[in-house]
């Protein structure tokens, strides 16, 4: 099994009501339970709305790397998987595509 972290991009669910947010985090709660129990969920959290980037050898620090909030990262899973195919067919399960929103999917490799 391998590791692949699930970058989750551009949800408009901060436009939901009160009542539509907590149907769509149960939704979330209920996938990454059926992910741990399946033994495939490791880790994973939403990310907090601000952001700073560092860059280049002066290191310039800016505010958040986004250009449209489409770009914005809003949380990340590791799960295990036997191959790329298979995290994709996991990914496929998460409620972020109800929002919108988007799932990188990238293979975790050592160094």
């Amino acid at each position: 099994m391998k590791d692949y972290l699930f970058l989750f991009r551009g949800s408009n669910a901060s436009n939901l009501s009160l009542e539509e947010s907590q149907k769509h985090m149960k939704k979330w709660e209920d996938w990454i339970g059926g992910l741990a129990k399946a033994g495939k969920f490791k880790a994973g959290e939403p990310l907090g709305k601000e952001a700073k980037v560092i860059k280049g050898s002066k290191k310039v620090v800016t505010d958040g790397p986004f250009t449209e909030s489409k770009e914005v990262v809003g949380g990340y899973l590791i799960v295990s998987a036997s191959s790329l195919d298979e995290a994709t067919d996991i990914a496929k399960g998460c409620p972020n595509y109800e929002a919108d929103g988007s799932t990188e999917i990238r293979e975790i490799t050592s160094m």
